[in-house]
């Protein structure tokens, strides 16, 4: 009993259950979002709706450009004095980068097919997050702060959209809410980081400080952008040949996402705890080891257990994931866990982000070289499989590489 209580009060456990505010409450509205919407305008709308939010959230991992994969170990690790600036010099990036994409992401969304206005609002709303300061939450230990400012906007979001969707069904109406809410949270939430009457006053950063913390962040950059790339592939090319298996595939995709959604106030507190103290890092690398391939077995089961039976009522009725396709799923999501905790809390930490980038390039270059003959030979089954087992190998190849680079050296480190 002393046991299990001593776990319950581990500083990672009380961490994950602070962050999981946030995530708890975005979910729970997510979940009721979707048979509503698909109930309103159909499952093909619904699937449009899915294709148009990866390509919002993949813009969104571009502008951010690895701040918001390794920023949160990198800033709990700075002087707190040091981190608001760090934040500051971070939009002198970002900002740039959020005038540049945007555009470039509305114009594949309407080269593939999508409605202009939708895929406008689409990528403002999900796209935007990108230069907000929820990255800086999680690495300065803030998860009230997260909640406010990060999940509050988005949730109300979502409820006027809802809302906005059952007054004037298009998804046109649902996206204009979420997108106003949404800036409204990165802009407040932005402004209530940097105004801090305690801290130095904020500095114009060089040029030059800029490109070094771009190069910092890069390996983080790299990791999501490849990551995400192999899973929205073949949404743009179902788009493309097989618009009827979009909405299957959105689903699966959608449970998926949501899980990683759940495991995020776990890695955010990893990520928070790994680097707080230099004379324990190696050790607590190792038990993120142990820690994340527990999680991604948890992962798995509940993955495997639920995508199917709640297939039917969470789409009204529209689609149905089958047993099959729900174990793929799992498998994919069970080697997401593994791959996300070890790589960006212990490889970031012990300074292997060169691994997390090669990794992650290798696992896409897979994906994306046998997707067309494997979505032409067995659709969509083949499709998940060909996004499930590159992940599965990234796991084990960043577990490989953390247990080597945490092993005790003869000198006692830990």
């Amino acid at each position: 009993m002393s046991r299990v209580r001593g776990v319950i009060g581990h500083d990672l456990v009380k961490r994950s259950g602070l962050f999981g505010i946030s995530i708890l409450a975005s979910t729970l509205v997510g979940l009721v979002s979707i048979p509503l919407i698909n109930h309103v305008v159909g499952g093909y709308e619904w699937g449009q709706l899915w294709l148009l939010q990866t390509i919002g959230q993949f813009a969104a991992i571009l502008i951010a450009f690895g701040w918001g994969a390794t920023g949160p170990a990198t800033v709990a690790a700075l002087p707190v004095a040091n981190r608001r600036q760090f934040l500051f010099d971070s939009l002198f990036a970002r900002v740039p980068l959020f005038i540049v994409i945007v555009p470039m992401a509305i114009l594949l969304g309407i080269a593939i097919g999508t409605d202009p206005g939708a895929t406008t609002l689409a990528v403002l709303a999900y796209g935007i997050p990108g230069i907000g300061a929820g990255w800086y939450f999680v690495g300065t230990n803030r998860p009230m702060r997260l909640f406010l400012w990060d999940a509050v906007p988005g949730i109300l979001g979502q409820i006027a959209g809802l809302v906005a969707v059952v007054l004037w069904p298009s998804l046109r109406s649902y996206l204009a809410a979420v997108a106003l809410f949404t800036v409204i949270g990165v802009l407040a939430g932005l402004a209530v980081s940097l105004r801090r009457a305690d801290d130095p006053p904020l500095r114009r950063p060089r040029w030059s400080s800029v490109r070094g913390e771009m190069r910092s962040q890069s390996h983080g950059l790299v990791a999501l952008l490849f990551g995400n790339l192999a899973t929205m592939l073949p949404g743009v090319m179902l788009q493309m040949f097989a618009r009827e298996w979009v909405g299957t595939f959105g689903l699966i995709d959608k449970f998926y996402r949501y899980g990683v959604i759940v495991l995020g106030p776990i890695l955010q507190a990893v990520q928070s705890w790994v680097g707080e103290q230099r004379d324990v890092l190696r050790a607590r690398a190792r038990l993120v080891l142990w820690f994340s391939l527990a999680v991604g077995f948890v992962g798995f089961l509940g993955y495997a257990a639920l995508a199917t039976p709640l297939s039917l009522p969470l789409s009204s009725g529209e689609i149905s994931i089958s047993w099959t396709l729900g174990l793929l799923g799992a498998v994919a999501f069970g080697g997401e866990c593994v791959a996300q905790l070890i790589g960006l809390a212990g490889l970031v930490a012990i300074g292997r982000g060169r691994v997390l980038s090669a990794t992650a390039v290798g696992s896409a270059l897979a994906t994306i070289a046998l997707l067309l003959p494997a979505t032409t030979a067995f659709g969509v089954t083949g499709t998940l499989i060909v996004v499930a087992v590159p992940i599965v190998a990234m796991a084990v190849v960043r577990a490989f590489v953390l247990w080597r680079g945490t092993v005790p050296t003869t000198g006692g480190e830990q």
